[in-house]
């Protein structure tokens, strides 16, 4: 199996993808008199700075150990995967690898561009490959990516831009998984223990590779992002890019409408107010993040499945969806996304049944003896803590409304805000009950994801299982699809996966996260390929007439 792809290639997909995304449809006038003298990755006039308004701040920004989504989004625009996803999402066009070729004998030739540079000025080599991939499979570094080397048995550089992986059995996802890997530079922190990467200063002051350079983070308030005028396939026409946070949606909203940002993720209640908003249009990114409550199964009582059972049986999920979000919303029946080739039309979801759930919870002993509505045995009450970050005031109206949907049949839940940060390492340490959060999904890697989120192995610390879900027959049937190349044979474990993952109702999937976004009408090519904005930006420009002063640098 060979995968060859040759840089006049990826200048091609640029073009295709600038197709794809609208990039033609600019409005005639200065902005395209100037596109012509300063080529950009968009066509568009550099210069010009995007405001996003985000929610919370990251974790960090070491691609080995960040774990939030403020993180990737900044991550992505900072650094070069080794390649990066095309417009369906499912297959791969060079980044920072020139090309790939896995071999008969499980070898897989990595060869690198010779022409991108670290932020400091250094050439990036095979060397900050090789040393990236023993970093992010050394469990001590805890990296939530692991999955993405684990079948990696052996990395060498062969020359200064050639890597020799070796691999075991390889299968359908292996080669993806590791195109996804993010090259760190070997000589800013190879002198760093694994154990202590995410305390680094590198975290909070990275150097990558990418298109956009790391300029600074003013904690609490917000983290700048400079142009790359040295990115050797072109530069992003966008001069800067600004980070803010702002945790109160309602200011948020104030600040998109009036001018004050370009890019919001907008909860689907503001839909309307925005259309009706002229400075301001509303965009859609595919969905594959369904939310879920993760049950640590180490807690009691959710160490049971007949009370994990009990709780979704107690949920209408429709109803949930549409009362939440209207006309765009959509439950979520499964842990794997209908969207996806790997689920199955199949498998049967657990159904809103209250009078099952309360049979259920009989069974498993939970009786309501002293008549106050809430279950109980041996004295105490059937009352849940569920986890949340503490700005999402989706996930906390979401909470509400379960609230009251399980207390009819006799379970209290009980909603816990917490800082970002905060909520992180409480998911980290396995130091909850329930969380409630998503998980956004590689349509090119979704044997990977599976395994970092289902398989034994990847229990904290090795992974990101947070729920520590160990069922040995997912564990064997994830094996199999990870290796095994006849589509429909694996399809045939993906069903049997998927049934049992509902089965055990450790990962209970509630809705799928609407992606709906603000963008401000001054930005030209809004479009969305992937789910997150900063897989999109770098192709988007500011025509000059439409510039504001907030837009000046210098």
């Amino acid at each position: 199996m060979k995968h060859t792809f040759v840089l006049p290639y990826f200048r091609t997909f640029v073009l295709l993808f600038l197709a794809a995304c609208g990039g033609a449809d600019r409005t005639p006038g200065a902005a395209d008199a100037d596109a012509g003298d300063h080529p950009t990755l968009s066509g568009g006039p550099p210069g010009g700075t995007l405001v996003v308004l985000a929610d919370r701040e990251p974790d960090e920004l070491n691609p080995l150990t960040f774990n939030s989504n403020p993180a990737h989004q900044i991550t992505q625009l900072v650094f070069r995967s080794l390649a990066r996803r095309d417009t369906t999402l499912s297959d791969y066009v060079p980044n920072l690898a020139r090309s790939w070729e896995l071999e008969a004998d499980s070898t897989l030739l990595i060869r690198l561009r010779d022409d991108v540079r670290w932020h400091d000025g250094v050439p990036v080599t095979a060397e900050d490959l090789v040393f990236t991939i023993e970093r992010q499979r050394d469990v001590r570094t805890a990296s939530p990516r692991r999955n993405d080397v684990i079948a990696v048995v052996s990395a060498e550089a062969l020359d200064s831009f050639t890597v020799r992986v070796r691999l075991r059995q390889p299968g359908p996802y292996t080669v993806n998984a590791l195109l996804e890997v993010v090259a760190v530079p070997k000589h800013l922190l190879d002198t760093v223990p694994a154990e202590r990467m995410r305390f680094a200063p590198f975290s909070r002051n990275p150097v990558g590779n990418g298109l956009f350079r790391f300029a600074g983070w003013r904690a609490g308030q917000q983290v700048t992002l400079q142009a790359n005028p040295d990115a050797p396939e072109g530069r992003p026409a966008l001069e800067r890019l600004v980070l803010r946070f702002v945790p109160d949606m309602n200011a948020a909203m104030t600040e998109l409408l009036s001018g004050q940002g370009d890019l919001l993720k907008i909860p689907p209640d503001q839909r309307e107010r925005v259309e009706g908003t002229a400075n301001v249009e509303v965009r859609n990114a595919p969905r594959v993040r369904p939310a879920w409550i993760a049950w640590n199964t180490s807690r009691a009582p959710v160490d049971d499945v007949r009370v994990r059972r009990a709780i979704l049986m107690g949920i209408d999920r429709d109803r949930l969806a549409e009362g939440l979000f209207g006309g765009v919303g959509e439950p979520a029946l499964s842990p794997i996304p209908s969207s996806l080739r790997e689920h199955s039309p199949a498998v049967q979801p657990i159904p809103f049944d209250p009078a099952g759930a309360g049979r259920l919870l009989e069974e498993a002993g939970w009786v309501d003896r002293d008549g106050d509505g809430i279950r109980d045995r041996d004295g105490r009450p059937l009352r849940l803590e569920i986890d949340y970050i503490s700005t999402d005031q989706t996930r906390a109206d979401v909470l509400v409304a379960i609230q009251s949907m399980l207390r009819r049949i006799g379970v209290d839940i009980v909603p816990r805000a917490y800082e970002s940060t905060t909520w992180v390492e409480r998911l980290r340490g396995r130091q909850f009950v329930g969380s409630l959060w998503g998980w956004g999904w590689g349509p090119g890697v979704v044997g990977p994801n599976a395994e970092a989120i289902f398989h034994s192995r990847s229990i904290p610390p090795a992974g990101p299982n947070f729920a520590g879900y160990s069922n040995p027959r997912v564990d064997a049937l994830i094996d199999s699809v990870l290796v095994t190349f006849d589509p429909e044979r694996r399809q045939r474990f993906w069903t049997q996966i998927e049934q049992q993952l509902i089965n055990d109702a450790v990962y209970a999937p509630l809705y799928m996260d609407p992606e709906l976004f603000g963008v401000s009408s001054r930005v030209r090519a809004p479009r969305f390929h992937g789910i997150e904005w900063s897989e999109n930006v770098p192709f988007w420009h500011i025509p000059t007439e439409r510039r504001l002063p907030r837009d000046r640098t210098g």
